[in-house]
């Protein structure tokens, strides 16, 4: 890639995300907004609410006024309410079942290893899988998390005095396990979408349905199409790639494997959309049109996992508040479903952290490309 493209990616990756951000600066506003319904001109204020009286943000200054006038007021939340609001036990709660969903999905991709050769133990798996997520926070989307998760594996000895992992095959489980997670939870906020009343969501719904389909047929492609014919796929540095990706794909056993991997997501889409629908229930928040707000989890997780920005950005709030302001959420709301589902990234890459730095260093040593055991 010459200097002037990466300049122009750079670009746009800023370019984006002062977009995204300022769109929320825009939309979401931070204290309550009110305004008299009684009044001729219904003008909207940011508000501050004190124990005895209100603060109304105008224009030309600040008005204080008592706790009646302040209740005759019509407000909608800002952020800073919104979280006020939140019932914390119900997030705690949330929490515990958003941890239990990362083990799970380190089972997924351990069903995509283990038919390979690569056996390794779940508990070390799970253990890679929460050190990404650190990395991931700081890296574009979901693909830097996965670069780390096969960082971590390559070269390390499948059993202790046995060969080492393959690179090509670590490669294909990390992108396959990638593939087959979004074509669940594709599959699941489809599914949910139109259960609860598809109107007016179709073509998104039918694009969210159109995932797994390409999934499975770009499996077959693989599995069936003669590739070995094309020289230059199976030859030279590319075929070292190439032909064990393949192979791996072909295996008489990767069908059930990926089988399994598939009812393993099935249960970490249902706890991440389930946990983002708690969210709201968390907020104390009921959407009118509820299949936006599967549509709207979906199409986030979509964008999140995106190389464009670190850690997601504005990227992903902007489409939680756009795609649930359709379900009849407020914009403070939607911003703050997106911080809380952010928040659990967080607390889940802090354990990753803290996993990392206590590894024992010639652990961490093996760990990396090209280690020794």
């Amino acid at each position: 890639m010459t200097k002037a493209r990466r300049r122009l990616r750079r670009v746009f990756r800023w370019a984006l995300v002062v977009t995204a951000i300022s769109f929320m600066a825009w939309i979401v506003p931070v204290r309550d907004r009110c305004w008299d319904p009684d009044a001729p001109i219904s003008t909207r204020a940011p508000v501050s609410r004190e124990a005895s009286a209100c603060v109304l943000h105008l224009r030309t200054g600040d008005v204080r006024i008592d706790a009646s006038q302040c209740d005759r007021l019509r407000c909608e939340p800002g952020l800073s309410s919104t979280f006020g609001h939140a019932r914390l036990g119900f997030l705690a709660a949330l929490l515990v079942v958003y941890l239990a969903s990362t083990g799970v999905a380190a089972a997924r991709w351990r069903a995509l290893l283990v038919f390979a050769g690569v056996d390794l133990p779940l508990l070390h798996l799970w253990r890679v899988w929460v050190e990404a997520q650190a990395g991931g926070v700081l890296l574009p989307g979901g693909i830097g998390g996965d670069a780390l998760r096969i960082a971590a594996v390559i070269g390390r000895p499948v059993r202790p005095g046995e060969a080492r992992a393959p690179a090509a095959i670590v490669v294909a489980s990390a992108l396959l396990d990638r593939v087959v997670g979004l074509s669940l939870i594709a599959t699941i906020g489809a599914v949910l979408g139109t259960l609860s009343g598809g109107v007016g969501a179709g073509p998104l719904i039918a694009a969210l349905f159109a995932i797994p389909i390409g999934f499975v047929a770009g499996l077959l492609v693989l599995r069936r199409a003669p590739v070995e014919r094309v020289g230059w796929l199976t030859e030279g540095r590319v075929g070292r790639i190439v032909v064990p990706v393949l192979a791996y794909v072909r295996d008489p056993r990767a069908p059930g494997a990926i089988a399994r991997a598939a009812a393993l997501s099935v249960v970490v889409a249902v706890a991440n959309i389930g946990i983002v629908r708690g969210f709201l229930v968390a907020l104390g928040v009921a959407p009118t049109q509820e299949r936006w707000v599967y549509v709207g989890t979906v199409m986030a997780f979509i964008v999140s996992a995106v190389p464009a920005l670190p850690g997601a950005w504005g990227t992903a709030e902007a489409a939680y508040v756009f795609f649930f302001g359709l379900a009849g959420v407020g914009a403070p709301v939607a911003l703050a479903t997106s911080l809380l589902s952010r928040l659990f990234w967080y607390i889940s890459g802090f354990i990753g952290a803290i996993l990392y730095v206590t590894r024992p260093a010639a652990e961490s040593v093996a760990g990396q490309p090209g280690g020794s055991a």
